[in-house]
């Protein structure tokens, strides 16, 4: 195994900017379940999933997989996977892990948070080669987030307001970098537990996963327009066509939006019946 080291400081001209609500969302993410099918066009090409796990010492795990699935196992089977262990009390990751397995390709990296020295370890791996590469990166702020955390982070500090912006720092691609979410509109959209109210929201382009389902172009979200900012909807741009991923499963603690959706479609139509407004005489 060899061992590349390297230091890198962050350029002074990065100045972090902080624009997150006054009052954040009280919703514990502990126990949420979410599972996504991703489709390329008209096509099934992915399935996706994401957990939260709260662990030892006030930290919660967020852990997320996407595999291919549907006509895209036919040609290539891809797996990527990654976790951020986030500190609640700081609202900052601690360490990110993430797997990438696409064809023959494998590599892992690992970022590891030392927030008292103020620096980054980041480990590139490549198992076959069995090679590691390491650079440490200055850490200039504190919170921050990473590409796992940061759809979390907005979902709680974020700013649920038409035509306001949240903006925080961001550490992926190996540097520090202000993202930032814009809601455009609140508007009441198809889902498969039937119409539900949302916020659409487009985040800056230096938001975008590892591997193949990297962004091209814009992408766009829909949150429920509730305390919990649940992901219903997302649609990006890729190299060729769009990606667009839809909310088949949410379970969190105390809830499941099928059966929450279903008893609210239920409540509607008793009191229809009982107004009079459905059915005849």
């Amino acid at each position: 195994m060899t061992l590349c080291l390297s230091t890198k400081g962050y350029p002074e001209t990065f100045e972090p900017v902080y624009r997150v609500s006054k009052k954040p969302s009280s919703y514990d993410f502990d126990g949420e379940e979410l599972k996504f099918r991703l489709y390329w066009t008209i096509f099934h090409v992915a399935d996706s999933v994401s957990k939260v796990k709260r662990i030892d010492g006030g930290k919660l795990k967020f852990w997320g997989r996407a595999s291919t699935a549907g006509v895209a196992s036919w040609f290539r089977k891809i797996s990527d996977e990654g976790y951020s262990v986030w500190s609640e009390e700081l609202s900052t990751p601690l360490k990110t892990y993430l797997y990438q397995h696409e064809g023959d390709y494998q590599r892992i990296k690992v970022y590891t948070y030392d927030l008292k020295r103020r620096i980054v370890k980041y480990e590139k791996i490549n198992p076959k080669k069995k090679k590691v590469q390491i650079k440490y990166v200055k850490i200039p702020t504190v919170p921050f987030e990473d590409i796992v955390s940061a759809v979390y982070y907005f979902r709680r500090y974020g700013i649920f307001k038409v035509g306001e912006e949240t903006v925080f720092p961001l550490f992926a691609g190996g540097k520090f970098q202000n993202v930032r979410f814009k809601v455009v509109k609140r508007e009441k959209i198809d889902t498969l537990f039937g119409k539900l109210e949302a916020y659409r929201v487009i985040p800056s382009n230096n938001l975008s996963p590892e591997g193949a389902f990297k962004r091209k172009g814009k992408v766009v979200f829909w949150f429920t327009a509730d305390e919990r900012h649940i992901p219903v909807k997302a649609v990006a741009e890729v190299a060729i066509g769009s990606v667009s991923a839809v909310l088949v499963s949410a379970k969190g603690r105390g809830f499941d939006l099928r059966k929450e959706c279903e008893e609210r479609k239920k409540k509607a139509l008793i009191e229809k019946v009982l107004t009079g407004e459905f059915g005849g005489e």
